[in-house]
């Protein structure tokens, strides 16, 4: 099958796209289910992760004093990126524990921990009270969040795609792109509801650790949907190794690693910068700030679910290929009309930019665990994006705005776009060839 043709599926693929494990469950009730415990989790996850993108200003000088705000700043960016550093780690500790276990034992240890370490965050005493030892512990934290996160999008992806038929990968997968979209939306409602009702000195005080705090009861809502679902790794595949991702599936790697620098370069955009952007760069404030993102990141959620039927439709490379063109396109606008300091200028901007790339990333989402066999499939997705996500998603917000920084230009950032766009472009192609000669197609 081509990627033009109607995603039928023949009786070659459908013995292959078939459950790793057997169900006892309708299909469409699998798949509901795995879409919603994989969904919820990875809103978990950029729910903790957006939380520090947000709060970077405020926490900067509680955790990294110094007399140059910039460079408190820009050392709490770092460690934003250092975050990120940990990922193929994690994709491998829970990717070996996904491959050989279960996905879903996998996927309940991110979780906690992922809560665990983001309700620490919230209790942490600042270098104020304990002078450095708060510091090493936020980034101890980080260091947790890091390694959970590394196993969690891979996972995610992973559960879904083999719970559900091909010729509906697309609207099933799209779930872990809306999971992304719905995670920054709530630390953003959660951040701009926070700071709405209080003065910034109690913001700066205490409120900004409201939001960390409330991420216990969203994960134990998540472990009980994740209960419920059905394990999808059977005993036969449960033999994956390291050595036969690297041998085997090495192709496949490489991809993943290609499309997340395309997917995370455009997303962390968003995901990672444009809050700091709009209100350490352009001075706009902080509360219409947040709730500019949250707008957008809405939006860009229904751009995500849309994408995802567009691609069972006409195929998901083609769809990726096509919103990472209208992304390049409207880079340069969109941060020309945010330099304006318009607020309704922004928040068009705001939605075009993030809609585009989610919209782009989403049909990605779904088709990278087919690009593994079923015993490398959780690793090699985990620990394949992960590796992109370094050298992209870690990297975004702080070469974003050392470049607003170096060019004295609030335009600068959009450099960054047109090339990850290019470069999601040309992966398509190689995808897509990739995915017709296993047969998922």
């Amino acid at each position: 099958m081509t990627e033009n043709q109607s995603p039928v599926v023949s009786s070659r693929t459908a013995t292959q796209e078939a459950p790793v494990r057997p169900s006892s469950l309708p299909s469409e009730t699998r798949a509901r289910r795995a879409a919603w415990a994989g969904g919820v989790g990875t809103v978990i996850e950029y729910y903790d992760y957006s939380l520090y993108g947000f709060l970077a200003v405020t926490i900067a000088p509680l955790f990294f004093p110094a007399a140059d705000p910039t460079a408190a700043l820009m050392s709490a960016l770092l460690l934003f990126a250092t975050g990120f550093l940990l990922r193929p780690f994690g994709g491998l500790i829970f990717g070996r524990i996904g491959d050989r276990f279960g996905r879903k034992q996998a996927l309940l240890t991110t979780l906690l921990a992922m809560g665990l370490a983001s309700t620490g965050i919230g209790l942490l005493p600042t270098y104020e009270s304990i002078g450095v030892w708060a510091t090493l512990l936020l980034v101890l934290l980080r260091a947790v969040q890091g390694l959970s996160a590394g196993g969690e999008l891979g996972g995610s992806m992973t559960f879904i795609a083999e719970s559900t038929d091909a010729s509906k990968r697309g609207s099933y997968g799209a779930a872990s792109a809306l999971g992304i979209t719905v995670g920054f939306a709530a630390a953003g409602a959660v951040v701009g509801l926070v700071s709405l009702g209080l003065t910034s000195e109690q913001f700066a005080s205490w409120g900004w650790r409201v939001p960390f705090l409330l991420t216990l009861p969203m994960c134990l809502f998540c472990l009980w949907l994740r209960t419920r679902s059905e394990e999808t790794l059977s005993e036969k595949d449960a033999t994956g190794s390291l050595k036969s991702l690297l041998v085997d599936d090495t192709r496949g790697l490489v991809l993943t690693t290609v499309a997340s620098i395309a997917v995370n370069g455009t997303s962390y955009i968003g995901l990672g910068y444009l809050s700091v952007h709009l209100i350490r760069v352009l001075e706009l404030p902080k509360t219409a700030v947040y709730w500019i993102a949250v707008v957008a990141m809405l939006s860009a959620g229904g751009a995500a679910l849309l994408a995802g039927r567009l691609a069972d439709r006409v195929g998901l490379m083609r769809v990726t290929r096509g919103f990472m063109i209208v992304f390049a396109i409207i880079a340069v606008p969109a941060f020309a009309a945010m330099s304006t300091g318009n607020l309704w200028l922004v928040l068009i901007a705001y939605i075009a930019l993030m809609s585009g790339a989610i919209a782009a990333g989403a049909p990605v989402l779904a088709s990278v665990p087919m690009l593994f066999k079923a015993e490398n499939r959780y690793t090699g997705s985990a620990l394949g994006w992960n590796l992109g996500a370094i050298t992209a998603g870690a990297t975004t917000p702080l070469i974003a705005f050392w470049l607003v920084e170096q060019l004295s230009s609030s335009i600068a950032p959009a450099g960054m776009c047109l090339l990850a766009a290019v470069i999601g472009v040309i992966v398509t192609f190689p995808i897509s060839r990739h995915l017709e000669r296993r047969g998922n197609a």
